[in-house]
């Protein structure tokens, strides 16, 4: 019996576009940068930003070789951080969050829920169901846009994918979040727009799976595993 219902975030729940190529988005954070000391041109920083994004998924990496180098996930502060070292400035927590945030937004092209994606999480956890988030996703990014879309009240736990190291499909995030709030892969069900990452993943710790098809799905490349299925909107979970 299902008891538990593991919600991917953004594609499922969330229909969120940004552009980190946007040169709008470099312009201003070289200016927000140097005007706390860390001074960059547009195109240094672009460099700068996605080589510290590498230094750090390598980093991560050597600590849990066991893991696939592409299912490494840092935490994007930690290369924000880097950012000022580079430039003899040592950045607080409060900055980085800021910084972060600001990158964000200014990337951002829209973010809104799909709908009736509220609804159906308030409408599960009056049936007793267990409603968790499991997304591959930073903390410094998706915290804020939980509150902002009041998605954060409506969770009995989260687990986000900088916060475990590691990411969906891998297996180690399952077991985190099964670990973390005792939950039996038995008794859960997990709800994806992604093929590989949500269902593949959740096949293979022994999950369900409900798969739905987005305008930010991947490519369909294979079946669905044993165990999963295919929904049209998010109230089909509650015709269960």
């Amino acid at each position: 019996m299902i008891e538990n219902y593991l919600f991917d975030l953004y594609g499922t729940l969330v229909d969120i576009r940004t552009d980190e190529s946007m040169p709008s988005l470099w312009r201003r954070m070289a200016l927000v940068l140097s005007l706390q000391g860390a001074a960059y041109d547009p195109e240094e920083l672009q460099i700068a930003y996605h080589t510290a994004v590498q230094t750090e998924i390598d980093r991560c990496w050597t600590k849990t070789p066991s893991v696939p180098r592409e299912h490494i996930e840092p935490d994007i502060l930690r290369a924000f951080a880097s950012l000022y070292v580079q430039k003899g400035v040592v950045a607080g927590h409060d900055r980085l969050i800021d910084a972060a945030i600001f990158f964000r937004a200014a990337s951002m092209l829209h973010l809104r829920l799909y709908p009736r994606a509220q609804q159906v999480l308030r409408a599960l956890r009056q049936r007793g169901r267990g409603v968790y988030l499991l997304s591959n996703a930073q903390a410094a990014f998706t915290e804020p846009e939980l509150q902002s879309l009041g998605l954060t009240p409506l969770f009995d736990g989260i687990v986000l994918s900088s916060d475990a190291g590691v990411k969906k499909p891998d297996e180690a995030i399952f077991h985190h979040i099964f670990a973390k709030y005792h939950l039996r892969p038995d008794t859960c069900l997990m709800v994806g727009n992604d093929e590989e990452a949500d269902m593949l993943g959740a096949s293979r710790v022994g999950m369900a799976g409900v798969y739905i098809h987005t305008k930010q799905s991947p490519e369909r490349r294979r079946p669905l595993p044993d165990g999963c299925r295919e929904i049209v909107c998010l109230s089909d979970l509650l015709e269960e």
